[in-house]
């Protein structure tokens, strides 16, 4: 009986174990830390961005020509294809920042894109999370055109994303070797046959 007990309860902990690595927490903001702060050290929004910011691009992530373009960037840069999910609610706590949340089936994140004013802000989130928080600082910290004024800058909307590996696509000297690869394999097998 004590072993059956032992191993549930081994079991539990692993599970728990595992399934941290899935939570991050949101980051909330100190004044004077260094990170997201105004000019004069008080905080820019309650929560920080949870993840790490990959760049800031002008135009909206949601279609026509910059949507594109993030998927060919993607693509190019990480190999994925970068898949937009519905399934993350976001809330704000000021008008700077505020938390995100997975929705089942979803189980995690790997990309978020904030986006406010004329401009949207990527980030990775390594490892995969399920919970974090966004910012629109770095948008403001831009300082392009439409990036808000003394106070800030507030969220027009956040996407979360998961990426799929992209299907490789070989190059001619790779061809090159496996059909010249199949010519040999192919004049072996003769030789057998003639014998």
């Amino acid at each position: 009986m004590k072993k059956s007990k032992l191993k549930i309860f081994l079991v539990l902990m692993l599970s728990a174990g595992l399934a941290g690595n899935v939570f991050a927490m949101p980051v909330a903001n100190t004044a004077n830390d260094g990170f997201e702060d105004f000019a004069d050290g008080s905080v820019f929004g309650y929560y920080q961005n949870s993840g790490d910011l990959l760049f800031v691009q002008s135009g909206n992530n949601l279609g026509g020509p910059h949507a594109a373009a993030l998927s060919s960037y993607f693509l190019d840069k990480y190999e994925v294809v970068l898949t937009e999910t519905e399934n993350v609610n976001y809330n704000a706590y000021d008008n700077n920042s505020g938390t995100w949340s997975v929705i089942a089936p979803v189980e995690a994140i790997l990309y978020y894109a904030v986006k406010a004013g004329n401009y949207f802000a990527m980030y990775g989130v390594d490892p995969a999370a399920a919970t974090g928080s966004w910012s629109t600082f770095d948008i403001w910290a831009h300082g392009g055109p439409g990036t808000g004024g003394n106070d800030g800058l507030q969220i027009s909307h956040f996407t979360g994303y998961n990426p799929s590996t992209a299907p490789p696509v070989p190059e001619p000297a790779t061809i090159v070797l496996v059909g010249a690869g199949l010519l040999g394999l192919a004049g072996l097998s003769k030789k057998k046959f003639r014998k």
